[in-house]
Parts: structure tokens; C-alpha cells; sequence
């Protein structure tokens, strides 16, 4: 799997081609040639706020803050997370499924909501029941214990499977 299929999704990113400002309307009659302010390559903007030479280095730049403001970690420390999980969940093993149609990630970021530690990248489906679990390892315990059927004696409970 490419390394790009998880980063996030640009939410409100303007694509270069959707660029309205005139150069004309400036009192140069041009906009100067700048840096790319993620890969440094030097390219002529459309606008003045055009900060980024391509669409991809946008999205990377965009994927970096993310990170950073929302996790603590580099993009390059994510994407050792990913390869380190082989893109799969840390608890299923399964390789996630697009939740949103477009969605670049497949896998999410899964961390301490006290502390805001990241734990691993998770599915959607596991991340959620951790979280519908409010992260209680002695709900796991109880619900591991419950689906075994060591809870039968106490409940009485009917095999699941029954017609």
C-alpha cells in the first residue's frame, strides 16, 4: 500500500486550478516567483496566499500540521507507525475500510484521551469500541469473560447461536 493512502483528507484545501486572484490587479502586474513551504522548490504562484508549488505538496504539508497539532508526532514518525503496523490494526489485524467516501486513511490514530498518548493505529470498528468501552480495561476483562460464556453459571444465559 502506498504510504499516502493514510494520510488525511484535505477538508477545505484550494486545489491550484480553483485560484482566482489576478496578477494584474497587483501593483507589480505579477506575482514573484517563492519557495515551496514544503519541499523548497522554487515555483510562481497564482496567488498571493498560494503557498505550496503542487497539490501533493499541499496535502503533505496539511498532513504534517495535523500530526502535530493533533497528535504530537512528525508525519515521518507516523508513517514509521504505519509501516511498523504493516498499515494493519493493532487489534483485528484487518487493513480498515473507507468510513467516509474519498477518506485517505483507512486506519486511525488511536490514543489516551486523559493523557494524550498515541497507543497504535486502529480500524475504525476497534477504535470505536474501545471508545464504547470508555477505554476500561476492566470492562474488556468483563466482556472477554462474558463472550468465553464463564458468565453462563451466573446468568444463565442462552448460547448466542440458537434458532
Amino acid at each position: 500500500m502506498s504510504e499516502k493512502k493514510y494520510h488525511y483528507k484535505i477538508a477545505k484545501n484550494r486545489r491550484s486550478e480553483n485560484f482566482t486572484a489576478e496578477a494584474s490587479k497587483y501593483p507589480q502586474g505579477r506575482f514573484n516567483p517563492k519557495p515551496c513551504r514544503e519541499c523548497g522548490k522554487e515555483f510562481t504562484p497564482f496567488a498571493p496566499s498560494h503557498l505550496y508549488c503542487s497539490d501533493e505538496c499541499a496535502c503533505v504539508a496539511h498532513d504534517r500540521r495535523r500530526m502535530e497539532k493533533a497528535y504530537g508526532m512528525t508525519l515521518e514518525e507516523y508513517e514509521g507507525l504505519v509501516k511498523s503496523h504493516a498499515g494493519k490494526c493493532a487489534i483485528c489485524g484487518g487493513e480498515g475500510f473507507e468510513l467516509v467516501p474519498g477518506q485517505k486513511s483507512l486506519i486511525v490514530i488511536d490514543h489516551c484521551h486523559a493523557t494524550g498518548k498515541v497507543r497504535g493505529l486502529l480500524c475504525h470498528n476497534c477504535n470505536r469500541g474501545l471508545g464504547l468501552f470508555k477505554d476500561s480495561v476492566e470492562s474488556l476483562k468483563n466482556a472477554i469473560k462474558y463472550l468465553g460464556g464463564s458468565f453462563e453459571e451466573d446468568y444463565k444465559l442462552e448460547e448466542c447461536n440458537s434458532s
